[in-house]
């Protein structure tokens, strides 16, 4: 069964007829929640991808008679209806999704060869914590206590980026310095404060690639908020990936708008510092009066701004402040088989080969043949009750370790099947690597293996036009949370950001972040309306 798709394939010499309000770049979930919040409100839409598939990081694609989706896994905080999380979703897609709670061990994490299997909810992650570390049973109280306040704090520090510059400025100064207390901490030294613990903290952090960036240049209050996130657990969306624009586009298509796959844009037009619309690489321009990018601001004010004009130069200068985040390498797998003849559990696993998670990252940057400092397996087709229905007698497993860009940089630039035998010889090297890893944690699997498929960082700078392979957005250090300017409204009047680099990473990110862009477009506080809907 080949995967749905949704929206229209651009075509030149058809062009792009009609005026819109609104032009959106980029259909990741930032793009997508936000051309719907903005349909929702009766505006007209145009919504460009440059990929032939719609969805950015949450896209899924076929082959074989198998589907993956590419950046989407688990998602947190969906568990409970009246929840502000599952709200931003109902909102979005108009309570089209339909969610399935994993059990009640979510994640394995397997520190050396040592396993921990992590419970959902709050007290049954202490009790689970205290049984391993029993020592530390006043260090994980306090940890826990730290969690639940950071995690609240934030609330003033992202309703700032909705407001006008003053006004958010006076909010965080009253309402946001705790929070900021804690976001210029690293994980590590937060955590080394409460325990030296090695084994505790390479528990408490081993799924730090949720969040970009190991603790010990990580934000303690990023660390905090992905916690928070799933201490009651995770879901996954009935359909996999393609759920989320399967239920959005057509509420965008409804208000009159036109979601366009393979369109790529260029350029954002500006004109003394106004935005004028768009140029695609067709050499189309769309004129509107406003253009919101959801390509991540490193694209947005390095790629596609043009000109020395004080607000283009401006935003550009703002990206010192940022940096990109790790690079992976990956595998998509299909087994002939069903999950009990394969040994597969709901249950991703996040595996490092120690406890010092600094030297592991040191030894894999300085040698690739060193072991990867993590593996992330997930197992998608148990998750989806919807997957027997449509792929009945097959299995797929989605899996990825950190690796450092550099290891990949002779190839730069490079064309997409074109890279040459060294490349192919490092592929076959990774498939190697990683199957073994994989069979390690699933050993019954290794028989039923029927497909696998190799991506490198090279492969998200050419799909999702990601440089340097960077996986999610920006990276989630203290120094991203001083940036005041990653907010929506920009230098460029008429041109906004929406996705995580307005927010924080993630699926989850990406969509608080298209709720503060359209708060900021319609002049509506949407995420308060959303919350007081939760509660009501």
């Amino acid at each position: 069964m080949s995967t749905p798709t949704t929206g229209t394939p651009y075509r030149k010499h058809e062009g792009i007829r009609g005026d819109f309000d609104t032009v959106v770049i980029g259909s990741g979930m930032g793009g997508l929640a936000l051309a719907s919040f903005l349909a929702q409100d009766g505006q007209k839409v145009l919504l460009l991808e440059q990929n032939n598939v719609i969805g950015g990081m949450t896209q899924a694609y076929s082959r074989d008679g198998y589907r993956w989706t590419v950046g989407m896994h688990y998602i947190g905080e969906v568990g409970n209806p009246k929840g502000v999380g599952r709200k931003l979703f109902d909102k979005a897609t108009g309570g089209h999704l339909q969610w399935t709670p994993m059990p009640a061990i979510y994640n394995r994490m397997v520190i050396g060869g040592r396993g921990y299997d992590v419970p959902a909810g709050p007290q049954a992650y202490a009790d689970f914590l205290v049984s391993h570390f029993p020592d530390e049973a006043e260090a994980i109280q306090t940890y826990l206590s730290l969690v639940s306040s950071v995690a609240k704090s934030s609330a003033p520090y992202f309703g700032a980026k909705a407001l006008p510059a003053e006004a958010g400025t006076a909010l965080m100064q009253l309402h946001g310095q705790d929070f900021k207390r804690f976001a210029r901490q690293t994980t590590k030294e937060a955590l080394r404060s409460l325990t030296d613990n090695e084994e505790l903290l390479a528990v408490l952090c081993a799924n730090w690639g949720d969040y970009s960036l190991e603790p010990s240049k990580s934000s303690f209050a990023m660390h905090c908020m992905l916690v928070k996130h799933y201490l009651h657990g995770a879901s996954y969306p009935e359909g996999g990936g393609p759920a989320f624009a399967q239920a959005m586009v057509p509420i965008i298509e409804a208000a009159g708008g036109r979601v366009l796959h393979s369109a790529e844009v260029t350029e954002v037009l500006v004109d003394d510092d106004v935005v004028q619309g768009v140029r695609l690489a067709s050499g189309e321009v769309v004129r509107c009066r406003r253009v919101v990018s959801n390509a991540g601001v490193q694209n947005t004010f390095g790629r596609l701004l043009h000109g020395d004009s004080p607000g283009v130069q401006a935003a550009k200068a703002q990206l010192a402040g940022v940096k990109d985040t790790y690079a992976v390498v990956g595998l998509n797998i299909g087994f002939r088989a069903d999950h009990g003849a394969l040994g597969f559990t709901p249950a991703n696993i996040w595996s490092h080969p120690g406890s010092d998670f600094e030297a592991n990252l040191a030894a894999h940057r300085q040698d690739f043949d060193a072991p990867f400092p993590w593996h992330f397996i997930t197992f998608p087709s148990t998750k989806d009750p919807l997957w027997e229905r449509d792929f009945p007698g097959r299995a797929t497993v989605e899996m990825y370790a950190y690796t450092d860009y550099r290891h990949f940089a002779r190839w730069a630039g490079t064309p997409w099947m074109k890279r040459g035998d060294d490349y192919l010889a490092r592929k076959d090297q990774i498939r190697q690597r990683l199957l073994s890893e994989l069979f390690r944690h699933v050993p019954a699997a290794e028989q039923y293996i029927d497909h696998v498929e190799v991506s490198t960082p090279l492969s998200y700078e050419t799909f999702a036009k990601r440089e340097r392979g960077g996986f999610m957005g920006v990276e989630s250090s203290p120094q991203r949370f001083e940036q005041d300017w990653l907010r929506p409204a920009t230098t460029i009047r008429g041109l906004f950001l929406t996705g995580q680099d307005v927010a924080t990473d993630g699926v989850i990110g990406a969509l608080v972040g298209a709720t503060l862009c359209a708060s900021v477009i319609l002049r509506r506080d949407l995420m308060t309306e959303i919350r007081e809907g939760a509660r009501s």
